[in-house]
This record gives C-alpha cells, sequence and structure tokens, in this order.
C-alpha cells in the first residue's frame, strides 16, 4: 500500500514537473513578459537582436481597430521584425528603415505601416496577395544617421528592390546631435565621430538582458503582481524644458565635442527647430542633407541602381488637437508647426532626391488626426493612422515610374 502511495506522488510530482516545463516553455515563447529586442552595438549604438521577442503593453483606453493591449514584437534570424526573409529570394523586396514608427511595437505586426505598404503595394500595382516581400528594418529610437550605417551593413545582403526611409519629424533632426555619430567636417561633409555608449546606458542593456534570462513564470508573476504604471502627463513646462535638452545636445557635441552617448529612447519634440528659435537649425538641415545624400550614393553604387525614397511623418504635437504636449504660439510665437517637416523635405531635395512624401496633408484630411495617433503623450500613429498612410504612400510609389518596374515583374 504504501509502496503504491509513493509510486502515485511520484508520478503526480512527474506530472507537475512537466506540466512546468510546459508553462515555462509556453510562456517564454507566446507571452515573453520581460523580454528584450535590443542589445548595445559598437557602430549603431543600439541595434534589434535576432530571434527575440517581447510583449508590448498598451492602454486598453487607446486600443481601436488593429491595435492590441499586448502586442507581441518579435525578429527573424537577421534582425528584423517579424519572419525571417526569403531563404532565397523570390519576390520583389521593400525595405523600410526608421525608428519605431517603423518598428511600430504598439501594433501588431501585420498591422504595421511596413506589412500595410506591402498589401496596398500589391493592390496599386495589381499583384497578387503575398507578392512583394516587406522588410521592417525599423529600430526604436533610431535616428537617420542610424538607419544610413544600417543600410550601409545589410543593404547588399538584403538586395531590395527599393528602399523606402520614414522620418520622423519629431526628433528625427535632434537625434543627429544626441547620437553623435556625424558632425560637418571642415569641407561640409560628413565625419564620422567615433561615439560610445555610456555607462548608464550599457547597464541599462546589461539589466535588460539579465531580466530576459529568468524564467519566464517568474517574470510572468512579477508583472501581473507588480505596480500598474502611472499615467504619463507631461509637465506644463514641456516646451522649455525640451528647448533646454537640445540646446545641452548640441552644446555637448558641437562645442564641447564629448563622445559619450547618455541616451538613446528618449522621444524629444525638435522644439527648436519648430520654434525657429535656434543657432543649431542649419547645421541639423545640413547634417539631414549629408545623410540623405550618402544614402542615395549607395542606393545608386552598392546596390545597382535601387530606387531610394523618403517619407515623413509629423509629430504629433504638430498635428493633433487633443495631444497632451501643445505649443502656445502666444507664448511662442515663431512657432510653425510645418517647419519640421519642410525642413526635412527641404534637405533630402536638396540631396537630388525626388520630394519626401510628407504625410501631414494625408493625416489631416482623414478629419479626426487624434483618431490615428495613440494619444496622451505618446507620439506614435496607431493601427488607422498606419493604414491610411500606407494606402496613400503605395499610391505615390506605384505612380513612379523609377519604382514601378521593380515591383511588377
Amino acid at each position: 500500500m504504501r509502496g503504491q502511495a509513493v509510486k502515485r506522488l511520484g508520478l503526480v510530482l512527474a506530472a507537475l514537473g512537466v506540466g512546468m516545463v510546459a508553462l515555462e516553455l509556453s510562456a517564454d515563447r507566446w507571452f515573453p513578459i520581460g523580454g528584450v529586442v535590443y542589445r548595445a552595438d559598437d557602430v549603431l549604438l543600439h541595434d534589434a537582436r535576432p530571434n527575440a521577442a517581447r510583449i508590448q503593453p498598451m492602454p486598453a483606453e487607446n486600443v481601436g481597430p488593429g491595435d492590441a493591449a499586448r502586442v507581441f514584437v518579435s525578429t527573424g534570424a537577421e534582425g528584423y521584425r517579424g519572419a525571417s526573409l526569403d531563404q532565397p529570394k523570390t519576390r520583389p523586396r521593400v525595405l523600410v528603415m526608421g525608428d519605431s514608427l517603423v518598428m511600430a511595437e504598439n501594433v501588431p505586426d501585420q498591422s504595421t505601416f511596413v506589412r500595410q505598404l506591402g498589401r496596398a503595394l500589391e493592390r496599386e500595382c495589381q499583384l497578387s496577395p503575398g507578392a512583394i516581400e516587406t522588410v521592417n528594418a525599423g529600430r526604436s529610437g533610431y535616428g537617420p544617421d542610424q538607419a544610413l550605417l544600417l543600410l550601409e551593413r545589410d543593404g547588399r545582403t538584403v538586395a531590395p528592390d527599393l528602399v523606402v526611409i520614414v522620418l520622423c519629424a519629431h526628433n528625427d533632426l535632434g537625434d543627429l546631435m544626441r547620437n553623435k555619430l556625424f558632425r560637418l567636417g571642415t569641407d561640409g561633409a560628413l565625419e564620422a565621430c567615433q561615439p560610445f555608449l555610456g555607462d548608464r546606458m550599457r547597464g541599462w542593456f546589461r539589466s535588460g538582458h539579465a531580466e530576459s534570462e529568468r524564467l519566464a513564470i517568474a517574470r510572468l508573476w512579477d508583472f501581473y503582481r507588480g505596480p500598474k504604471a502611472a499615467p504619463d502627463q507631461a509637465p506644463p513646462s514641456a516646451i522649455e524644458l525640451y528647448l533646454a535638452a537640445l540646446h545641452e545636445q548640441f552644446e555637448d557635441h558641437v562645442i564641447r565635442k564629448d563622445r559619450e552617448v547618455v541616451s538613446l529612447f528618449e522621444d524629444i519634440y525638435d522644439a527648436d527647430v519648430a520654434l525657429g528659435v535656434d543657432a543649431s537649425i542649419a547645421i541639423k538641415s545640413r547634417l539631414m542633407n549629408e545623410i540623405a545624400q550618402r544614402a542615395s550614393r549607395f542606393c545608386a553604387e552598392d546596390l545597382d541602381g535601387t530606387p531610394l525614397r523618403f517619407v515623413i511623418v509629423p509629430s504629433a504635437v504638430d498635428v493633433c488637437e487633443a495631444f497632451d504636449i501643445r505649443v502656445d504660439p502666444k507664448r511662442h510665437p515663431g512657432y510653425d508647426p510645418s517647419r519640421l517637416g519642410t525642413t526635412m523635405a527641404t534637405a533630402v531635395a536638396s540631396a537630388g532626391q525626388p520630394s519626401a512624401f510628407d504625410l501631414t496633408e494625408t493625416l489631416a484630411s482623414a478629419g479626426d488626426t487624434d483618431s490615428l495617433f495613440v494619444g496622451g503623450t505618446d507620439i506614435h500613429w496607431n493601427a488607422a493612422g498606419q493604414r491610411l498612410c500606407a494606402d496613400a504612400v503605395a499610391v505615390w510609389l506605384a505612380g513612379d515610374g523609377s519604382v514601378r518596374p521593380g515591383l511588377v515583374r
């Protein structure tokens, strides 16, 4: 009798062990709370990890059609969001680059601008579903300088038939100061600066990696029993704080020529450009121009003439009526809500590129622009905004005589 009891206890314990292992594997694969997608990188400052996954929680009150309260974010073998690339390449391939607007960790993969652009291009070019392969090479926190270096590193391997670089008219110009990757040389051309990540940022990456190595069940438990995040509210003096931070970044990079990078993911609104109050505008515009020129040369020479096109997404600060961060025109009479976009568009056009597609009018034409962004102090477009803009960009690209032949073959 005792032997049977011991045997039954052993079976129960074995079953519990198998169940715990199955739960751990399932949680780690399908609900990777505390997972880490990014790592430090000596050249790019940070990069996406291949075959990584995480869960991005979003406020339930902001979830609309195509959005999700819990977004599963994963990368393939090459470190791009979504599945690994076709091996070998069998379809026309569109490489889309940029920051968190492209990576779009706030929406499911199929709702991102990149995937919706692929489907819209197939409709516009009268191709069958799945005829075009889209590559989401977005990286949260990236500036145009990092996108350029990623293009130069991966472009030949990806071998795209079209490259689209999405510019964020919220903080991309300021990122050129923050990242310290380039400055203008005495001849006006880009000069590499060889920056390095400070101890705080390296510690952040290390702690994130350590957290991701913990048991998935333990991470899941901590997530549900831990305190909920407080509402994200903008301070009344947000614009003044932005101006002070931008001035400090400019002084640190251009005047002091310090090489330490102390932040990577903060979305600091480029208030200095929008308000037209800082002498750094000309330098930032020139840096953007040089980056666009270098990307154009790379596509022309190293990618055998692959078309490169730029898309500009306006800041929610400039196009949304109810956004929590606002510029008071009475307090800042030099404010121009279109200046960030036009500064970028001028820099791209001066690089010899076709006119960049500025999505400001596309978003405004929808009537309720606020409904196309996450809202609060979150600057990102939601699934509806990404779908609207993907459709408009697809029409623009499909009507481009230099682009369409590479997609229809």
